[in-house]
């Protein structure tokens, strides 16, 4: 599996984090749960980003403004799309 860079801007306002794999690129968005918007390549289904909005809602614990994100890593996008809409 290619490693690509984790982007993220925390609009502080709106309290919506954007995470995006690589550079933003326009995508299909697919409503996964409350709050949560996953972003598909438009011709490959592969994930590109995430849209969490009232992040500070379903992560009270964290200060958006101080994450730091590894510059590169490797997810399983399968994972996070069943752990987004298995319910709990």
């Amino acid at each position: 599996m290619t490693r690509k860079e984790v982007r993220f801007h925390y609009d502080r306002e709106a309290d919506v984090l954007y995470l995006s794999v690589g550079k933003p690129q326009k995508a299909k968005s697919v409503e996964t749960g409350d709050d949560f918007v996953l972003r598909l390549h438009p011709k490959t289904a592969e994930v590109v980003g995430l849209t969490i909005i009232d992040f500070s809602k379903h992560f009270p614990q964290l200060d958006p403004t101080h994450i730091k994100l590894p510059a590169e890593g490797s997810f399983d996008p399968a994972k996070i799309l069943e752990q987004i809409l298995t319910p709990t």
